[in-house]
């Protein structure tokens, strides 16, 4: 229900301007209001919509004030509490559906600030009583300390109907935002960015000099820390955008199912799996070069990605088996027939990334 709701709300919330939003809420309002059995009444201060039930010889009364085109004054408040406390005190002859002769013992009154700033709100709240504000831009209900905490169940009904739908709403999307897909692509383009402002990214020895894999520097000087930094270096601006429009397209759709962290794992298990394996095939041929790049840990996550489809019945994401199979050795084809190319480097993520996916990501099978 609580899903249904937000997903209601968004449509309606996006389907309006940043101009009428305070207006389509207090109209909201009075859907709410009605189902919880108040009658709407058109009582000075005319500015003001008031609400009204008839409970035990009394009234409980909401004054709806559309905060973001009335700037109303504490002065302004107080007189029109005033006014709406005398009319419900003495409803006799004024309040066409009140029984005759009825008498009247209490009223309780609350003021619902609809729309306006927080600040405002904080300044109407801080010398005014029984005052609430809800901020229609960021749909939540401010209910200071000196303000009462609850009015005969209102803020239940404030909160399930317009607050935690959209906040419920807001977390999934956030959750479903590729952030480390984003992270990661954020990272290697500024990596790429620094190393072009200070050298020549095309050039082997100084992709070399800032990080680069080179078998001598891990098997004499022991620098292995070169495997994850080689993963975020590229040779040159094409190599990078290959490796990062790949990698997103890809990327995005694996962390949606397997979640931010293990998408990070995958990565990251992969390009050291890649760069690890490149290392062990140079060093048992003789054949040394400089080897950087994301494509190991691409591979991985294509890899990943492979086993997340495999997991769901071999259907995820508009993605098959044999899809992606396809596109894997259409990918290990190009490499093999072209030259530069770190073959061993792709074969290794692209292993590395299918185990870590099998040992992390065991999601709820679903047909997609």
């Amino acid at each position: 229900m609580e899903e249904t709701a937000g997903k209601r709300a968004d449509i309606f919330w996006n389907s309006i301007g940043l101009e009428g939003r305070s207006r389509a809420m207090m109209k909201r309002l009075e859907q709410l209001m009605a189902g919880l059995g108040y009658r709407f009444c058109r009582i000075p201060p005319e500015e003001a919509t008031v609400f009204y039930k008839y409970w035990r010889e009394g009234f409980h009364v909401v004054m709806a004030v559309d905060f973001d085109h009335i700037k109303m004054t504490p002065e302004w408040h107080r007189e029109a509490v005033n006014r709406v406390m005398d009319f419900f005190y003495h409803p006799n002859g004024r309040l066409a559906d009140f029984p005759e002769g009825f008498a009247v013992y209490h009223v309780e009154c609350l003021t619902l600030l609809i729309g306006g700033s927080q600040q405002e709100a904080r300044r109407m709240c801080s010398v005014e009583k029984n005052v609430w504000a809800y901020l229609t831009e960021e749909r939540r209900l401010l209910v200071y300390e000196n303000q009462p905490g609850e009015f005969f169940g209102l803020r239940a009904a404030i909160e399930g109907e317009w607050v935690k739908p959209y906040q419920a709403a807001r977390r999934l999307e956030i959750k479903r935002l590729p952030l480390s897909v984003i992270a990661i692509t954020a990272i290697n383009v500024f990596a790429y960015l620094i190393l072009e402002v200070l050298g020549d990214t095309r050039d082997g020895s100084f992709i070399a000099e800032h990080g680069g894999m080179y078998p001598e520097y891990l098997i004499y000087q022991h620098q292995w820390w070169r495997l994850l930094t080689a993963m975020f270096l590229h040779f040159g601006l094409e190599h990078l955008l290959n490796n990062m429009v790949i990698f997103c397209c890809v990327g995005s759709r694996l962390e949606r199912a397997a979640g931010h962290i293990r998408l990070l794992l995958i990565y990251v298990l992969s390009g050291l799996g890649g760069g690890f394996l490149s290392f062990l095939m140079m060093a048992y041929s003789g054949d040394y070069a400089v080897s950087a790049g994301a494509s190991g840990a691409v591979f991985g996550t294509i890899g990943g990605l492979l086993w997340a489809v495999i997991r769901h019945k071999g259907r995820f994401e508009g993605l098959t088996v044999r899809g992606l199979a396809f596109m894997l050795a259409l990918s290990l084809y190009y490499g093999f027939s072209t030259m530069g190319v770190d073959n061993w480097c792709h074969i290794g993520g692209m292993a590395t990334g299918f185990v870590t996916a099998a040992i992390l990501y065991h999601g709820k099978v679903q047909n997609c």
